[in-house]
């Protein structure tokens, strides 16, 4: 069997190693290896998402992306993986320590600071909770389709309660942007009834939905609304 072939097949047995790893098999000289990598990597028989990385082309990016930088899946990625939403993400969020972007095959592993690590359901990766998911989206507004977590607060099941506990620290304008996209909803349960009407006690100063161009002022929710309600209810009226 050739050194490629046993090596390829390696990296498929373990999902993820590192090249020191590799070495330590002892099958060919260090510049040797470091050719055959680089061989296979320029064939895309693997990948090399950082330095001195080697990953199986079968291995579950979600997995992987939590490995390369410790954090847990969230907000659109999470809303997949919570089936709720159909659309596959090849960019996958992770909230960690870190803040970069990796690139691996079709996939992009998009790292962003993590508040806290509450609200996080354990597995063979760290997934937000969808409560918790909701919160970093409002977080996190220029890496949220707006749309999107509008169709996701009208078709999940959450609990108010603890989504006002993981959101405690938040500031107006979060619950003011929360509130006014509950607001819009075709129709509610009552918990979101129920956080519809904290979110109306938060209101305070005038804020922006998204970013801060201009747009149409809601006078119950003293937030200017620069996307545009057809825009976040376009799933809606399909």
């Amino acid at each position: 069997m050739k050194i490629a072939t046993k090596i390829k097949h390696y990296i498929n047995e373990a999902g993820i190693i590192e090249l020191s790893r590799i070495e330590s098999l002892g099958l060919t000289s260090k510049n040797s290896l470091r050719v055959t990598m680089s061989r296979l990597v320029a064939a895309g028989e693997v990948y090399n998402p950082v330095k001195s990385t080697y990953v199986s082309k079968n291995a579950d990016p979600f997995w992987i992306a939590c490995l390369l930088y410790p954090g847990y899946i969230s907000l659109s990625s999470a809303f997949y993986l919570h089936h709720l939403t159909d659309e596959y993400p090849f960019t996958i969020f992770v909230a960690s320590n870190a803040r970069k972007s990796v690139n691996m095959g079709n996939h992009t592993f998009v790292y962003f600071k993590a508040k806290d690590y509450l609200g996080i359901e354990k597995g063979k990766y760290n997934v937000a909770s969808i409560e918790k998911a909701i919160c970093d989206s409002l977080r996190y507004p220029d890496k949220t389709d707006y749309a999107k977590l509008e169709k996701v607060l009208f078709y999940a099941d959450f609990k108010a309660n603890v989504l006002i506990k993981l959101s405690r620290n938040e500031k107006a304008a979060f619950f003011q942007r929360l509130g006014y996209l509950l607001y819009l909803l075709p129709k509610a349960s009552k918990e979101k009834i129920v956080l519809l009407a904290f979110c109306k006690r938060k209101v305070k100063a005038n804020a922006y939905l998204q970013g801060r161009s201009n747009g149409v002022y809601i006078k119950e929710w003293r937030l200017i609304d620069n996307i545009g309600k057809e825009v976040l209810l376009s799933w809606w009226q399909q």
